[in-house]
């Protein structure tokens, strides 16, 4: 039996045709993050895990869909240099360079971290596919210590174009997070993202 891409989707992440996942850097932490450093089930097959670094076939046009406009989202586990406190951020030719990093607030409280990386290639810029940027987000504790090896990255390609051009309905800009009060119902066994919300007190 075959599916479309639309209804491959569904089946695959219980979000229906027309919504786009767009979470907030809070609902990335409290809602996702979180689960996956502690290992409770997450709202949604959504976020995979997926190896980003490392020295063969780890450039991002060989990981990810080279001409998708779309937003990428990856749980990655952070390897470090040797015995040093430097993570590794080797990926293929190339290196994921840090631009900056801003804290992530809660209700006063830092709760994490959004870092800003560029994919830069050694030497020459030739075969390089695409202009790629990479925001990680990670957690921290009270002494704004990351809470462990994991983090959630959110990758794209700024050169990628949508051929479409039409323009798209309505319903496909609307917005699908836990924030809603109406989501739509669906068949799949996944909880709604709002009865999910972590307690951070």
């Amino acid at each position: 039996m075959e599916f479309d891409s639309y209804e491959y989707q569904f089946l695959m992440t219980g979000i229906p045709p027309g919504y786009r996942f767009e979470p907030t850097d809070v609902e990335l932490l409290q809602d996702y993050l979180w689960k996956k450093v502690n290992g409770e089930p997450l709202p949604y097959n959504i976020i995979s895990e997926c190896e980003i670094y490392g020295n063969q076939d780890k450039e991002p046009w060989n990981v990810f869909i080279e001409t998708s406009t779309e937003t990428f989202y990856v749980f990655t586990k952070l390897k470090k240099k040797g015995k040093g406190k430097n993570i590794d951020r080797v990926a293929g030719c190339g290196t994921w360079k840090g631009q900056k990093t801003d804290p992530i607030m809660y209700e006063k409280m830092k709760i994490g971290n959004r870092k800003l990386f560029v994919y830069e290639v050694k030497g020459s810029n030739e075969g390089v596919k695409g202009h790629w940027i990479m925001h990680e987000f990670s957690l921290v504790d009270e002494e704004d210590k990351q809470i462990g090896d994991y983090v959630v990255c959110s990758i794209r390609n700024k050169n990628a174009k949508d051929d479409t051009d039409e323009e798209e309905p309505p319903m496909k800009k609307m917005r699908f997070n836990s924030e809603d009060h109406n989501p739509p119902e669906t068949t799949s066994s996944a909880c709604p993202l709002q009865t999910l919300l972590s307690d951070w007190s």
